[in-house]
């Protein structure tokens, strides 16, 4: 094989091909040829590579992976069939489902996450974890095959029925949904070890008077009347509201105010049991009355 070496060309000679590479070692089918504006890298006589005329690597169909650390901690790699398989090959691979358009989300080989064709999220194993922001923008079953008109269905992975647990960012525990065979409960934190100076509401009547029921609809939905509260107005349980009346964001859009109804409960059962104790008074006296 005849080599020029010149100040021009510096060293140039036949192209070679993946048998026989134009630059090789003592394996005479294991080296680099070159083509029309393309440098191919072979082994055992194929080409495992080729850098393009536009500074492209490509891997050709069934010729390997491209595979970044000792342990294989990147892979993308053909997988022999018309898929194409991309993956994390350590903890996490993403990868298509076997004749079919979807995409496979495993975790140390167990799928975790299925996406298939009709676009809709399929499946998700016990043990799975989802970290970041995650938008729903289509269909998604959680242990169990999505609802057809249901955005997100959830099933308990085992009899423990927890749906979701939540926790505060120090990792204390703060409440969770779970359920039975036949209904869901929403539960927040109320043991009594986690509370303090704990007293009695003994102005409820007071506090529950200031409270403005009202009856309207919600601009989106003008056919639907429900009741309910303003946020703004209700000051006897600041607690239950979220945001500030009137705020905007930086582009003067509203930021609307919320409200967790829940969190009335205790003022209304302390207003009840305050007119309870003053009907039973009432109706002592007025017993003492009849019988005098």
């Amino acid at each position: 094989m005849a080599l020029n070496i010149n100040g021009t060309t510096g060293i140039s000679g036949v192209d070679g091909s993946n048998a026989s590479p134009a630059i090789q070692g003592t394996d005479s089918n294991t080296g680099v040829s070159f083509g029309s504006d393309t440098v191919n890298i072979n082994t055992g006589g194929t080409t495992r590579a080729t850098v393009d005329s536009s500074g492209n690597l490509n891997i050709p169909n069934d010729s390997g992976k491209l595979q970044l650390g000792t342990s294989a901690d990147l892979q993308i790699y053909h997988d022999g069939t018309t898929n194409i398989i991309e993956g994390l090959n350590c903890n996490m691979s993403i990868r298509p489902k076997t004749g079919e358009n979807g995409i496979l989300l495993r975790n140390n080989g167990a799928v975790e996450l299925y996406y298939d064709d009709s676009k809709k999220f399929e499946t998700v194993s016990a043990g799975a974890t989802v970290t970041g922001n995650f938008n729903v923008t289509s269909r998604i079953g959680i242990n169990q095959p999505p609802s057809t008109n249901v955005p997100l269905t959830i099933e308990s992975f085992s009899s423990n029925n927890y749906i979701a647990e939540f926790y505060h960012h120090n990792n204390i525990a703060v409440g969770s949904i779970t359920t039975s065979s036949s209904a869901t409960a929403y539960n927040t934190s109320s043991d009594y070890r986690l509370k303090e100076n704990v007293t009695a509401i003994s102005d409820g009547i007071t506090r529950l008077k200031t409270l403005k029921p009202s009856r309207f609809n919600f601009k989106v939905d003008k056919d639907t009347t429900v009741d309910g509260f303003l946020a703004h107005e209700v000051t006897a349980v600041p607690e239950a509201i979220t945001g500030t009346k009137d705020e905007v964001d930086e582009n003067n859009e509203p930021v609307y105010q919320g409200i967790d109804q829940s969190k009335l409960v205790p003022l209304l059962t302390a207003a009840l049991q305050e007119a309870i104790a003053k009907i039973e008074t009432l109706e002592t006296k007025v017993a003492a009355l009849e019988a005098g």
